[in-house]
């Protein structure tokens, strides 16, 4: 019943909106339905490159005569099918304030609690990706049904609070919902509240789309002006059940996970926070001076990213023994410590920030925007240290990879560390980010004298307070891989990853152009976007992202170019996912109105 009533909310979505499509449902305006749907297809552009293609395992069971051979692990051909989702989102406002003269509830509210303001919101989000059902066999066959149904569909209430206004200055919400502050675009300096959902696009897909809503208490108090500085509001949240996500590390098969390589032989596991110190909780103050806007921020939350280190579990292996006894001396001779794994670890932080922004003098069309903020104690991925077993495979150097007695004595020596227990550690660093932005509208009448072209640019930078030597991000650039034969205990295989080191310093910026032009009719608007990181300027990594948009009530087409080239580093981790996308939407208020006229006499 579930799947029908999705499938059939899908079919809707596949003819499919865009924020501001908007149907009230009574005559004094106070219950609105919005509708925001839409279909895409995303076509891959080349095959997969580099290590993520696959890998090279070199067997030396026979040490007399090593063999090589290829082993793929992202099978894709050029111009397959990599996305095609549908989007689903209905809203339900209610804002009861417009009925308090007329309902006695509201009223006892209003003279009781001083509470005037009454709203609700119920939002649904319903997601589907064909590629897990129709799409190339990578992603039908070889993703695991359980993992396959995960990224397949997801259907759920989305945001879900309420609304109140008290003493005509304190503002309240309750309930599940999203959080976002500061200045920069497509890049979380000071925004980094909620955690994001990557398993749709990465950074293809916008913010708002990512963010995943969580249960909080969110409060904000006006406090009025002094002097030159007005709308002074002092604003704070509480969230007792932070939610966490994986991030962009797993599932290795999925077509936007930055995994490469090997798959390891240890499972990952993304530990839930449920204790009350574990909430995220912050507040800040907002306030004018002048034409200009300005926030202060301070706040605990968790990284946007995970970061993996080994830990053991020794619940499964009691369990065990507990209900077989016979299997104890086994067990505490294979695993004395327990179960290994790899656990995707999110530490808590604190976050000290502030914003900046309004137009520049002499030119209301230019708007100039600020951020920064200080990441204190934030994790970082040292391999050695988050993940001891990998220590005695750094020792290798070429001329002893081919030594099935150096490789089995590294086997024998990652089999040390198990038994000892030696869980990994995180390494921290305070880590600083801004980012500095113009948003400007300006006419170029030679190439549209009717209207103008929107520009928007930013640069972000980052800085490690103190990076250690060998800091890296958790994604392989290359890999030694070799199966051996070893007594008593059969085939093994042994990896010895390279991962891609992190700068102490980072750079990237963007930009966007965009203008629009009557066509017919309807309304054509192309645009051009660019991303690009530098790391110490000492490398580049770049998206292109040419486009085009005609509007014809009541649809919307989009044709998108992505070109993702350069360095292996940052948005280049997804270089060999060129693809050029195709989308569909559908104002829902041009089709109410539609109906109107017909039913009208």
């Amino acid at each position: 019943m579930k799947r029908t009533f999705a499938m059939a909310l899908l079919v809707l979505a596949a003819h499919s909106t865009t924020a501001g499509a908007v149907v009230f449902l009574d005559e004094d305006r106070a219950v609105q339905v919005t509708l925001k749907t839409y279909t895409q297809a995303r076509f891959l552009a080349q095959e997969p490159e580099g290590f993520r293609k696959g890998y090279t395992l070199l067997d030396l069971r026979d040490p007399q005569s090593p063999q090589q051979t290829f082993v793929p692990t992202f099978d894709m051909e050029a111009y397959s099918l990599l996305q095609n989702r549908y989007y689903l989102e209905p809203q339900l406002n209610i804002d009861m304030s417009k009925r308090g003269s007329v309902t006695p509830s509201l009223q006892m509210l209003d003279e009781r609690l001083a509470i005037d303001q009454v709203k609700f919101f119920f939002g649904v989000r319903v997601e589907y990706d064909g590629i897990y059902d129709y799409g190339p066999k990578l992603f039908t066959d070889t993703i695991p049904e359980p993992v396959r149904n995960n990224l397949r569909q997801k259907s759920r209430i989305h945001e879900v609070y309420g609304d109140f206004r008290a003493f005509r200055h304190l503002n309240v919400r309750i309930g599940k919902q999203n959080l976002s502050w500061g200045e920069a675009d497509v890049f979380r300096i000071l925004d980094i509240i909620n955690p994001l959902d990557q398993t749709f696009g990465g950074f293809l897909t916008p913010l708002d789309e990512r963010r995943v809503p969580s249960v909080m208490l969110k409060g904000s108090y006006d406090v009025g002006s002094a002097g030159p500085v007005y709308n002074v509001a002092l604003e704070g949240f509480y969230e007792p059940l932070p939610a966490l996500t994986p991030g962009p590390t797993v599932p290795q098969e999925g077509p936007w996970s930055v995994i490469t390589g090997p798959p390891s032989p240890l499972s990952l596991r993304l530990l839930s926070k449920n204790r009350w110190d574990d909430a995220r909780t912050g507040g800040r103050l907002l306030f004018n001076a002048g034409d200009m806007s300005y926030t202060t921020a301070h706040y605990w939350t968790y990284p946007e990213s995970p970061t993996p280190r080994l830990a053991f579990d020794t619940s499964l292996t009691k369990q065990i023994k507990t209900a077989i006894s016979s299997t104890a001396p086994i067990i505490d001779k294979e695993y004395p410590k327990g179960t290994p794994f790899l656990e995707l670890a999110y530490p808590k932080i604190m976050i000290t920030g502030a914003t900046v922004s309004g137009p520049v003098p002499f030119s209301p069309y230019t708007i100039l925007r600020g951020e920064t903020a200080l990441l204190y104690d934030h994790p970082y991925f040292l391999p050695e240290t988050n993940i001891p077993l990998l220590a005695p495979t750094f020792e290798l150097d070429e001329t002893r990879r081919v030594d099935p007695v150096a490789l089995t004595d590294v086997l024998a020596r990652q089999k040390a560390v198990l038994e000892s227990g030696r869980e990994g550690t995180l390494p921290r660093s305070d880590v600083v980010k801004w980012a500095l932005g113009a948003d400007h509208n300006q006419w170029i009448r030679a190439l549209n004298p009717r209207q103008t072209f929107f520009i928007s640019a930013q640069v972000i930078g980052e800085h490690w307070a103190d990076l250690q030597k060998g800091a890296s991000f958790s994604v392989q650039e290359d890999a030694f891989v070799a199966r051996l034969t070893v007594p008593g205990k059969g085939d093994q295989t042994l990896s010895q990853p390279r991962f891609v080191r992190m700068k102490v310093n980072g750079y990237k910026s963007t930009f966007l152009i965009q203008t629009g032009y009557t066509l017919g009719r309807g309304y054509l608007a192309p645009s051009f976007a660019t991303i690009a990181e530098y790391g110490e300027f000492d490398s580049l990594s770049y998206l292109l992202q040419p486009a085009v948009e005609y509007l014809i009530a009541p649809f919307k087409f989009r044709f998108e170019y992505d070109r993702i080239a350069g360095a292996y580093s940052g948005i280049g981790f997804l270089r060999d996912r060129d693809n050029f996308m195709i989308r569909m939407d559908l104002f829902i208020d041009q089709i109410a109105e539609y109906w109107r006229r017909e039913k009208t006499p």
